[in-house]
């Protein structure tokens, strides 16, 4: 994986799917092991194993992302909230702007998971949420698409209404995340921003840790 944050106007989007034909699932206790205090409870009140060992697949894909672009160990990564901003080699979890230094830009995070599948969006100045969906073939794949554009939008209005976010502008935006054909993913947008027609999507596939 590349240790490159997202710029202004653009939207980093991490994929993994370890169902898909040839995928390889990943070890569920190195992943639980990678989880905070309270995320190992959530983990723990999951009854169904398959949506618990999803839980966990993603909260520790992501964390290693994130630990892969900051230099830290995945175990050390603060999960607790969406906004970060990036200051020096790290991430700090809500930094003030004026402690952050006029360099400093506002890391938007947000994490979706479905069975095996989980992606992960990070921005940079723009407010994003995700959705995504298994498919099973182009018919199941066409209705999916739609669901999750819909719900991705429902997501960042809700979000909107509930949380002030310094910038949000309430102009959104939805765009389709490129993923293989086993899953469907979408990502919503709001905010101002200085490309046309919205930000910049970079996607980029995560290998299943085994």
């Amino acid at each position: 994986m590349h240790r490159t944050l997202p710029v202004r106007d653009e939207v980093h989007v991490w994929f993994c799917d370890a169902g898909r034909p040839g995928g390889r699932r990943a070890d569920a206790i190195g992943d639980i092991a990678l989880l905070s205090r309270e995320e190992k409870i959530r983990c723990a009140r999951i009854t169904r194993p398959a949506e618990r060992r999803g839980f966990a697949a993603a909260r520790a894909g992501a964390r290693r992302v994130l630990a892969d672009l900051v230099g830290a160990a995945p175990e050390a990564i603060d999960m607790s909230a969406g906004m970060w901003v990036s200051g020096g080699r790290g991430l700090r979890e809500d930094a003030p702007e004026d402690d952050a230094g006029a360099c400093a830009t506002p890391l938007v995070l947000d994490l979706v998971w479905s069975a095996d599948a989980w992606v992960l969006g990070l921005s940079a100045g723009i407010r994003l949420c995700l959705a995504l969906e298994r498919a099973e073939g182009p018919v199941s794949a066409a209705a999916a698409r739609e669901r999750v554009r819909r719900k991705a939008l429902a997501r960042l209005s809700g979000a909107e209404r509930s949380t002030a976010v310094q910038g949000a502008s309430g102009n959104f935006s939805v765009h389709d995340v490129p993923t293989p054909v086993s899953a469907v993913a979408a990502v919503a947008c709001s905010g101002r921003h200085r490309r046309t027609g919205g930000p910049s999507l970079l996607l980029r596939e995560v290998p299943v840790v085994t």
